[in-house]
């Protein structure tokens, strides 16, 4: 026999898809992923983690299709979840040395103490970077910005019993989420 077997990912749907093999071959519907328009970009996710019974795992989920006018959005939405994040230390810092000072004046208090309530104050500040930031723009300017296509790795016992690393990805789009189940045959 002399013909090739088609390798096709093997993955399963859940919340999000979770690619258990073959990454590299997943198949994505010729539309933008946002949007739905025709494809004029494609973008990549670079996904590192290291495990402690697989060691250093790289893996690149490649041609993403969007849109010139969703490329942007996709862009500007990353950079706002980072602002998101460095306000987050800006106001969780003071907010846990305020917390850690008023409870150090007490007598007793141990370190552990002092490390868990700056684990609170960074808490309490990215609570309040989304209240401040993420949710008014988002809202207020929902034209400017766009929920991305994201995967991450995670390690879990797989389909076959055996323990091992597996991508999920998530599609906000609904609509293209359902065309990308039925062309990878999920």
């Amino acid at each position: 026999m002399e013909g090739e077997l088609e390798r096709k990912p093997h993955m399963r749907r859940g919340t999000n898809f979770i690619v258990e093999e073959n990454v590299d071959t997943i198949q994505w519907p010729h539309e933008c992923a946002v949007c739905g328009g025709p494809v004029e970009a494609t973008d990549s996710l670079e996904l590192k983690k290291t495990f402690k019974a697989l060691g250093k795992i790289q893996v690149k989920v490649a041609g993403i299709p969007y849109c010139q006018v969703c490329l942007p959005k996709i862009h500007r939405g990353k950079m706002l979840d980072k602002v998101v994040y460095v306000v987050a230390f800006v106001l969780g810092i003071p907010i846990g040395l305020l917390l850690t000072t008023a409870v150090a004046r007490q007598p007793g208090t141990t370190y552990v103490c002092c490390g868990l309530l700056m684990a609170v104050g960074l808490v309490i500040g990215y609570g309040l970077s989304w209240l401040i930031i993420k949710f008014p723009v988002r809202l207020l300017f929902k034209k400017y910005f766009a929920s991305p296509v994201d995967a991450w790795l995670i390690e879990e016992k797989k389909s076959d019993g055996k323990n091992g690393m597996s991508v999920v990805i998530s599609i906000p789009n609904k609509n293209y989420a359902d065309k990308f189940a039925q062309l990878n045959g999920v």
